[in-house]
Protein backbone atom coordinates (compact mmCIF):
# COMPACT_ATOMS: atom_id res chain seq x y z
CA UNK A 1 0.00 0.00 0.00
CA UNK A 2 2.90 2.34 0.68
CA UNK A 3 4.11 1.67 -2.86
CA UNK A 4 0.68 2.58 -4.24
CA UNK A 5 0.68 5.84 -2.29
CA UNK A 6 4.20 6.66 -3.47
CA UNK A 7 3.12 6.18 -7.08
CA UNK A 8 0.46 8.89 -6.66
CA UNK A 9 2.39 11.11 -4.28
CA UNK A 10 4.00 13.44 -6.84
CA UNK A 11 0.75 14.67 -8.48
CA UNK A 12 -0.74 15.27 -5.04
CA UNK A 13 2.28 17.27 -3.86
CA UNK A 14 2.33 19.34 -7.06
CA UNK A 15 -1.43 19.86 -6.75
CA UNK A 16 -1.33 21.13 -3.17
CA UNK A 17 1.66 23.29 -4.07
CA UNK A 18 -0.24 24.76 -6.99
CA UNK A 19 -3.14 25.40 -4.65
CA UNK A 20 -0.87 27.44 -2.37
CA UNK A 21 -1.02 24.88 0.46
CA UNK A 22 2.45 23.40 0.13
CA UNK A 23 3.21 23.42 3.88
CA UNK A 24 -0.15 22.06 5.01
CA UNK A 25 -0.24 19.60 2.11
CA UNK A 26 3.28 18.40 2.83
CA UNK A 27 2.42 17.83 6.46
CA UNK A 28 -0.69 15.91 5.51
CA UNK A 29 1.23 13.69 3.08
CA UNK A 30 3.86 13.07 5.77
CA UNK A 31 1.17 12.22 8.31
CA UNK A 32 -0.49 9.87 5.85
CA UNK A 33 2.71 7.93 5.29
CA UNK A 34 3.73 8.00 8.96
CA UNK A 35 0.45 6.46 10.07
CA UNK A 36 0.55 3.63 7.57
CA UNK A 37 1.05 0.30 9.34
CA UNK A 38 1.15 -3.41 8.61
CA UNK A 39 -2.00 -5.10 9.96
CA UNK A 40 -0.40 -8.55 9.61
CA UNK A 41 1.63 -7.83 12.75
CA UNK A 42 -1.57 -7.60 14.80
CA UNK A 43 -3.07 -10.67 13.17
CA UNK A 44 0.14 -12.61 13.95
CA UNK A 45 -0.02 -11.43 17.58
CA UNK A 46 -3.67 -12.48 17.71
CA UNK A 47 -2.74 -15.96 16.51
CA UNK A 48 -0.09 -16.15 19.24
CA UNK A 49 -2.69 -15.30 21.90
CA UNK A 50 -5.09 -17.85 20.41
CA UNK A 51 -2.35 -20.48 20.71
CA UNK A 52 -1.83 -19.50 24.34
CA UNK A 53 -5.58 -19.82 24.92
CA UNK A 54 -5.45 -23.40 23.64
CA UNK A 55 -2.48 -24.11 25.92
CA UNK A 56 -4.38 -22.64 28.89
CA UNK A 57 -7.38 -24.87 28.28
CA UNK A 58 -5.14 -27.93 27.94
CA UNK A 59 -3.27 -26.99 31.12
CA UNK A 60 -6.48 -26.63 33.09
CA UNK A 61 -7.69 -29.98 31.78
CA UNK A 62 -4.34 -31.60 32.66
CA UNK A 63 -4.56 -30.30 36.24
CA UNK A 64 -8.14 -31.54 36.57
CA UNK A 65 -7.47 -35.00 35.13
CA UNK A 66 -4.16 -35.40 36.92
CA UNK A 67 -5.74 -34.92 40.31
CA UNK A 68 -9.19 -36.41 39.97
CA UNK A 69 -8.05 -39.42 37.92
CA UNK A 70 -4.65 -40.17 39.43
CA UNK A 71 -4.73 -38.82 42.99
CA UNK A 72 -8.24 -38.37 44.33
CA UNK A 73 -9.39 -42.02 43.90
CA UNK A 74 -6.63 -43.23 46.20
CA UNK A 75 -6.77 -40.73 49.07
CA UNK A 76 -9.30 -39.56 51.61
CA UNK A 77 -9.01 -37.21 54.50
CA UNK A 78 -9.08 -33.48 55.15
CA UNK A 79 -6.18 -32.69 52.79
CA UNK A 80 -7.78 -34.46 49.85
CA UNK A 81 -11.11 -32.72 50.40
CA UNK A 82 -9.46 -29.32 50.72
CA UNK A 83 -7.41 -29.76 47.54
CA UNK A 84 -10.56 -30.81 45.69
CA UNK A 85 -12.35 -27.64 46.82
CA UNK A 86 -9.36 -25.54 45.82
CA UNK A 87 -9.24 -27.05 42.35
CA UNK A 88 -13.00 -26.85 41.80
CA UNK A 89 -13.67 -23.36 43.11
CA UNK A 90 -10.38 -21.47 42.80
CA UNK A 91 -7.68 -22.77 40.49
CA UNK A 92 -9.92 -23.81 37.59
CA UNK A 93 -11.79 -20.51 37.94
CA UNK A 94 -8.48 -18.67 37.67
CA UNK A 95 -7.68 -20.60 34.51
CA UNK A 96 -11.10 -19.69 33.11
CA UNK A 97 -10.54 -16.00 33.90
CA UNK A 98 -7.15 -16.10 32.18
CA UNK A 99 -8.86 -17.67 29.19
CA UNK A 100 -11.44 -14.88 29.07
CA UNK A 101 -8.72 -12.22 29.21
CA UNK A 102 -6.76 -14.05 26.53
CA UNK A 103 -9.81 -14.21 24.26
CA UNK A 104 -10.53 -10.49 24.81
CA UNK A 105 -6.95 -9.58 23.88
CA UNK A 106 -7.26 -11.66 20.71
CA UNK A 107 -10.46 -9.81 19.81
CA UNK A 108 -8.87 -6.39 20.43
CA UNK A 109 -5.84 -7.32 18.30
CA UNK A 110 -8.18 -8.45 15.53
CA UNK A 111 -10.01 -5.13 15.70
CA UNK A 112 -6.68 -3.26 15.61
CA UNK A 113 -5.55 -5.17 12.55
CA UNK A 114 -8.76 -4.50 10.65
CA UNK A 115 -8.86 -0.83 11.69
CA UNK A 116 -5.34 -0.36 10.34
CA UNK A 117 -6.19 -2.23 7.14
CA UNK A 118 -9.28 -0.04 6.71
CA UNK A 119 -7.26 3.14 7.32
CA UNK A 120 -4.56 2.06 4.86
CA UNK A 121 -7.19 1.34 2.23
CA UNK A 122 -8.82 4.75 2.71
CA UNK A 123 -5.45 6.50 2.40
CA UNK A 124 -4.64 4.65 -0.83
CA UNK A 125 -8.09 5.51 -2.18
CA UNK A 126 -7.62 9.16 -1.18
CA UNK A 127 -4.24 9.45 -2.89
CA UNK A 128 -5.44 7.65 -6.01
CA UNK A 129 -8.51 9.84 -6.46
CA UNK A 130 -6.66 13.03 -5.53
CA UNK A 131 -3.77 12.36 -7.89
CA UNK A 132 -6.28 11.80 -10.71
CA UNK A 133 -8.02 15.11 -9.95
CA UNK A 134 -4.76 17.03 -9.63
CA UNK A 135 -3.37 15.49 -12.84
CA UNK A 136 -6.43 16.81 -14.70
CA UNK A 137 -6.25 20.27 -13.09
CA UNK A 138 -2.48 20.86 -13.23
CA UNK A 139 -2.38 21.89 -16.94
CA UNK A 140 -4.80 24.72 -16.07
CA UNK A 141 -2.73 25.93 -13.11
CA UNK A 142 -1.59 29.10 -14.87
CA UNK A 143 -5.14 30.26 -15.36
CA UNK A 144 -6.84 32.04 -12.39
CA UNK A 145 -9.80 29.69 -12.52
CA UNK A 146 -7.43 26.73 -12.73
CA UNK A 147 -5.50 27.90 -9.66
CA UNK A 148 -8.80 28.39 -7.86
CA UNK A 149 -9.84 24.84 -8.75
CA UNK A 150 -6.45 23.54 -7.58
CA UNK A 151 -6.84 25.38 -4.29
CA UNK A 152 -10.32 23.96 -3.77
CA UNK A 153 -9.11 20.45 -4.57
CA UNK A 154 -6.15 20.84 -2.19
CA UNK A 155 -8.41 22.04 0.64
CA UNK A 156 -10.81 19.17 0.00
CA UNK A 157 -7.91 16.70 0.03
CA UNK A 158 -6.55 18.02 3.34
CA UNK A 159 -9.99 18.21 4.96
CA UNK A 160 -10.95 14.69 3.94
CA UNK A 161 -7.67 13.25 5.12
CA UNK A 162 -7.87 15.01 8.48
CA UNK A 163 -11.34 13.48 8.98
CA UNK A 164 -9.97 10.03 8.12
CA UNK A 165 -7.00 10.48 10.45
CA UNK A 166 -9.13 11.72 13.36
CA UNK A 167 -11.55 8.81 12.97
CA UNK A 168 -8.65 6.37 12.86
CA UNK A 169 -6.89 7.82 15.91
CA UNK A 170 -10.15 7.85 17.87
CA UNK A 171 -10.73 4.15 17.24
CA UNK A 172 -7.11 3.25 17.99
CA UNK A 173 -7.26 5.24 21.23
CA UNK A 174 -10.32 3.28 22.36
CA UNK A 175 -8.74 -0.06 21.50
CA UNK A 176 -5.52 0.93 23.25
CA UNK A 177 -7.50 1.68 26.43
CA UNK A 178 -9.06 -1.77 26.17
CA UNK A 179 -5.61 -3.34 25.94
CA UNK A 180 -4.43 -1.36 28.95
CA UNK A 181 -7.40 -2.54 30.99
CA UNK A 182 -6.68 -6.14 30.01
CA UNK A 183 -3.05 -5.66 31.01
CA UNK A 184 -4.20 -4.63 34.49
CA UNK A 185 -6.32 -7.79 34.68
CA UNK A 186 -3.33 -9.91 33.73
CA UNK A 187 -1.24 -8.29 36.48
CA UNK A 188 -3.96 -9.07 39.03
CA UNK A 189 -4.23 -12.68 37.90
CA UNK A 190 -0.45 -13.03 37.93
CA UNK A 191 -0.49 -12.08 41.60
CA UNK A 192 -3.07 -14.80 42.28
CA UNK A 193 -1.20 -17.48 40.39
CA UNK A 194 2.34 -16.87 41.60
CA UNK A 195 4.42 -15.71 44.52
CA UNK A 196 7.82 -14.03 44.67
CA UNK A 197 9.71 -17.07 43.37
CA UNK A 198 7.51 -17.18 40.27
CA UNK A 199 6.16 -20.63 41.08
CA UNK A 200 2.54 -21.66 40.94
CA UNK A 201 0.80 -20.41 44.04
CA UNK A 202 -1.17 -23.26 45.54
CA UNK A 203 -2.25 -22.52 49.05
CA UNK A 204 -1.60 -26.17 49.53
CA UNK A 205 -3.33 -27.93 52.41
CA UNK A 206 -1.45 -31.10 51.62
CA UNK A 207 1.88 -30.34 53.25
CA UNK A 208 0.92 -32.23 56.40
CA UNK A 209 1.11 -35.86 55.35
CA UNK A 210 -0.96 -36.91 58.37
CA UNK A 211 -3.98 -35.30 56.72
CA UNK A 212 -3.75 -37.66 53.74
CA UNK A 213 -5.57 -40.93 54.36
CA UNK A 214 -5.18 -43.79 51.85
CA UNK A 215 -8.54 -45.19 50.75
CA UNK A 216 -7.24 -48.68 51.51
CA UNK A 217 -6.36 -47.85 55.11
CA UNK A 218 -8.28 -49.97 57.58
CA UNK A 219 -10.13 -48.06 60.26
CA UNK A 220 -10.65 -49.56 63.68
Amino acid sequence: MTALITAHKRPVMIGVTGGGLVVAGGLVVTAALANMANPEQYFDDRDTWNTMLTDLKLSAWDVWISYFAEVSPYWNGHASETVQRYLRFQLIGMFDELGRVDAEIGNVLTDLGWEIADYDTKVVELFFKSSTVFTVLLPFGRHPLGRLALGAAAIAFIGYFIDVLQEFLSKIKGLDKNLLGLRHKINELNGLFSVGDGKLHLQAPGKDLNLWVPVTKEHP
